[in-house]
């Protein structure tokens, strides 16, 4: 499997045959279309292999989201290093602009990615375990964002706000942004980008 994009290149064992199949059959059939029998398709592996792991396509999808979240922190672990300003930037670098700017993978291939997250995320309207997991994830999210910002007002970088504040700011922008590109046609994700760049100068920034 490739180093900087998850579903994309050789899995690497049966775990990630499986995720990279629920990813396949999620683009090629919607979330509507889904099934146990379309996944094994794409995987080339029998209904009782997944069974095997899996209890059943709710459950197999909450370990899809467990994946992606997992392979976003990876990309991101990849991007950050020991600066929090600039560990801020790549976390909102890479969900801004949708493009984790390693390998010569095309925006769209990556908004296709993102674009099987929130068709999934749809659901939690609906289905209490969808909501619960995405719940958990959105909780992980922002304890990253709140623990680069924590790390910067320690090392006085960022002024003393309150980092779950502004990790939570972030993360409603960030999720909007997101929203916004896989939904509908909005191309303005730049002058997204620039007003939270905007906001870390002015709001977090240290004098």
């Amino acid at each position: 499997m490739d180093e900087d994009l998850p579903f994309v290149g050789e899995p690497a064992d049966s775990r990630e045959a499986i995720m990279r199949a629920t990813y396949l059959a999620l683009r090629e059939y919607g979330y509507a279309g889904l099934s146990i029998q379309r996944i094994a398709d794409e995987a080339d592996l029998s209904k009782s292999t997944f069974y095997h792991h899996y209890d059943g396509k709710e459950d197999l999808l909450t370990a899809f989201v467990d994946f992606t979240l997992e392979e976003f922190i990876r990309i991101f672990s990849l991007e950050s290093g020991d600066d929090p300003v600039e560990n801020l930037r790549t976390f909102v670098e890479l969900l801004v602009g949708l493009d984790p700017n390693v390998g010569d993978h095309p925006p769209e291939e990556v908004l296709q990615i993102v674009g099987t997250y929130v068709e999934l995320r749809a659901q939690a309207v609906r289905d209490d375990t969808i909501r619960e997991k995405f719940t958990e994830a959105d909780e992980i999210f922002a304890d990253q964002l709140s623990e680069i910002v924590r790390a910067g007002i320690e090392q006085g970088e960022f002024e003393p706000v309150d980092p779950e504040a502004a990790a939570t700011f972030i993360a409603t922008v960030l999720a909007g942004n997101i929203f916004r590109r896989t939904t509908g046609d909005a191309h303005d994700h730049e002058a997204v980008a620039d007003e939270v760049n905007a906001y870390i100068e002015s709001r977090l920034l240290a004098d």
